[in-house]
């Protein structure tokens, strides 16, 4: 269990974050000049969110904030993106992953999914060997014992089955490789018959 943290304290702490507005020119999203960047309203208390990453809420009367709706990310405007193990594209502004990293912010891994199955294998493993140790304690039931004087004797052992014994005949008949004498190929041979018509 303790690798499985070390492990996400690790992959945590390289995560690369990214901020959309470097990308883009806020007073052109909030063309607003009275108010601060990122701001407006009459009060400038209202709050630009990025419509892809989070929703605007209203506290009080006077009171917004950006609810960051999107997995990954975070900031006083839901601009800051956390691309884990990828980098974040200038063109697209989405993340790119790099080989053997998957999901729309590279917060998938291979070793993340073989963690998960070797993790999954122990708990099996652990629980077969539990499995296997409550049926050997199980064992044979044992049998009470009886004071009664009147309990019947023990039935006899069956008696051994009686041996069988395999007896082989074995018969060698004489060969020869070479061809049969005229006389026995004419006597083994039957000829037929021919009988003239009237």
């Amino acid at each position: 269990m303790n690798l499985f943290l070390v492990f996400l304290f690790i992959s945590g702490a390289c995560a690369a974050t990214y901020s959309v507005f470097d990308h883009l020119e806020p007073p052109k999203l909030v063309p607003d000049i009275d108010c601060p960047p990122l701001y407006y309203g009459e009060n400038c208390t209202v709050p630009y969110c990025y419509p892809e990453h989070g929703l605007l809420v209203q506290r009080s009367a006077d009171d917004f904030f950006c609810n960051c709706t999107a997995r990954y990310t975070s900031g006083a405007h839901c601009e800051i993106v956390d691309c884990n193990y990828g980098i974040r594209s200038n063109s697209t502004l989405q993340c790119e992953c790099p080989d053997y990293v998957y999901g729309t912010h590279c917060e998938e891994t291979i070793e993340m999914y073989l963690l998960l199955l070797v993790m999954t294998c122990c708990a099996l493993g652990i629980l077969f060997l539990l499995w296997r140790t409550k049926d050997k304690s199980r064992g044979t039931p044992a049998v009470p014992s009886t004071n009664n004087q009147s309990s019947t004797p023990p039935a006899p052992a069956p008696a051994p089955a009686p041996e069988i014994r395999i007896v082989e005949r074995v018969v060698i008949q004489e060969r020869s490789d070479a061809p049969p004498t005229y006389d026995d190929a004419m006597d083994s041979a039957d000829p037929p018959k021919y009988s003239e018509k009237k």
